[in-house]
C-alpha cells in the first residue's frame, strides 16, 4: 500500500490525473488486491495529502466537504469485518501502532500505561500537526519516568489526563477515528518491541470499539488534566 500512496502523492504534484495515470492507478490497485478496509484508508490518505498541499482555509473547507460527501455517496456495503493479532518481540506490534496513527484523520483516543517509544511519539506529533485531535489517558507514576514522552506530547498539542489514585491505570488500548481498535498487553515502549513477550489485537468490530470508547469516556470524565 505504501507504493500506491507514493504513486498518488506523485500524481498530486501534477494537480490532474492523465488518462495514462488513471489506467496505471487502476492497474496498481488491482494488482495489490487491497481489502475494503485498506481502500478506505487509502481514501483517507488521499484527502490528508490534499490538505498538506492546500493550506488556504477555504480550500481546506472544500476538501473536508468533498471527503464527507464522498463517504455519504459510497455504496453502503456490508462491513468488511476483520480481527488481526500481532506479537513481540519484533516489529509487528510497533508497525501496527505507527500505521494506525498515520491513517487517522479525525481523532485518536489513547489509553496506555506509558509512552516512551520515540517512534510512536514522533508519529503522534505528526498526527497532531495534520489536524488530528489526540487525547491521551495515562498513569501518573509513569509520566515522570526517564524517557517518558507524555509531557512532550502535551506541549505539542495532545490533551492529556492522568490517574492520580494510589493504583495504576494499566490499560493499553487506542481507538482511531471510531473505526479501528488496538488493544492487548503491549506497552508503548522500546523494550516492548525489542525484548518483551507482548501482543496487540487489531479490529474494526464496532461492538468492541463502542465498548472501549465507553470505557475511555468514563475514565476521561474522572481523570485529572496533566
Amino acid at each position: 500500500m505504501k507504493e500506491l500512496l507514493g504513486y498518488l502523492k506523485q500524481t498530486l504534484e501534477d494537480r490532474i490525473l492523465s488518462k495514462g495515470e488513471k489506467k496505471a492507478l487502476k492497474t496498481v490497485i488491482s494488482e495489490k488486491q487491497l481489502s475494503k478496509h485498506d481502500l478506505n484508508r487509502v481514501r483517507s490518505e488521499i484527502f490528508s495529502e490534499a490538505r498538506e498541499h492546500f493550506k488556504d482555509y477555504k480550500h481546506l473547507q472544500v476538501i473536508d466537504w468533498l471527503e464527507e460527501t464522498n463517504k455519504l455517496i459510497l455504496p453502503k456495503e456490508q462491513q468488511n469485518f476483520y480481527c488481526r493479532s500481532y506479537f513481540s518481540p519484533g516489529q509487528e506490534c510497533l508497525s501496527t501502532i505507527l500505521t494506525q496513527i498515520s491513517y487517522a484523520v479525525r481523532k485518536i483516543d489513547i489509553c496506555v500505561f506509558t509512552i516512551s517509544d520515540n517512534e510512536i511519539r514522533d508519529r503522534i506529533e505528526y498526527a497532531i500537526n495534520k489536524g488530528v485531535k489526540v487525547r491521551i489517558i495515562t498513569d501518573d507514576d509513569k509520566t515522570n519516568d526517564l524517557g517518558s514522552d507524555i509531557e512532550y506530547l502535551q506541549r505539542k498539542g495532545a490533551i492529556v489526563k492522568i490517574d492520580n489514585t494510589s493504583h495504576h491505570m494499566h490499560h493499553k488500548f487506542a481507538i482511531f477515528d471510531n473505526e479501528v481498535l488496538l488493544t492487548g498487553s503491549y506497552n508503548w515502549t522500546r523494550s516492548a518491541a525489542q525484548f518483551n513477550q507482548e501482543n496487540i489485537l487489531e479490529t474494526n468490530d464496532q461492538k468492541a470499539i463502542e465498548s472501549y470508547q465507553k470505557e475511555f469516556d468514563k475514565l476521561w470524565g474522572t481523570m485529572n488534566v496533566y
